[in-house]
This record gives C-alpha cells, sequence and structure tokens, in this order.
C-alpha cells in the first residue's frame, strides 16, 4: 500500500480510477476483513476529498468525510452500532 498521506497534485491519479479502487477495496474488505484494507480505505477516502476533481463536489466531499470517520472507528464498535451487522458477525 501506499503512503497514509492524501495526494498531492503531483500523484493524484484520475477520479475515476480513484473511485473504482475505493470500490474495489471496501468491497474485498467486505471479503477479508483485514486492517490493512481498511487503512487503504481510509486512505483512498482520504485522497477523494482532497482530488482536485472534487473541489466542487460538496455532497461527495461530505459523504467521503462521513465514511472516513465510519471507517476510522474500530472495527468492534462499527459492529456495535449495527446490531444487524454484529449478529452476521457472530453466526
Amino acid at each position: 500500500f501506499r503512503s497514509m498521506k492524501p495526494a498531492t497534485s503531483a500523484d493524484t491519479q484520475p477520479l475515476e480510477l480513484l473511485i473504482s479502487s475505493l470500490l474495489y477495496l471496501m468491497t474485498r474488505y467486505t471479503a477479508n476483513p483485514c486492517p490493512n484494507i481498511r487503512q487503504a480505505v481510509i486512505h483512498h477516502l482520504a485522497m477523494l476529498q482532497e482530488h482536485p476533481n472534487t473541489r466542487n463536489a460538496d455532497a461527495l466531499i461530505n459523504t467521503a468525510r462521513r465514511l472516513t470517520s465510519e471507517w476510522s472507528r474500530n472495527p468492534e464498535s462499527r459492529a456495535q452500532s449495527n446490531p444487524r451487522q454484529a449478529h452476521q458477525t457472530l453466526q
């Protein structure tokens, strides 16, 4: 995985590729809840918030900010805040 700092203009990838990568990582995490994948999701959400093509996309930036907060929480506390998910984890 790349460094955890938000992207700078020198290493900004195309927005479509960034979103595709983010969706892939989120899907992979559901199949394999690995801490490294979770950190990569957080990193990609940060890059999405800082991407030059999202400057005027307030809804996208706000959603990425809320998701960053959600993904940054401890996975156990995420399961507790979603009883349905916690029930599925116990099965």
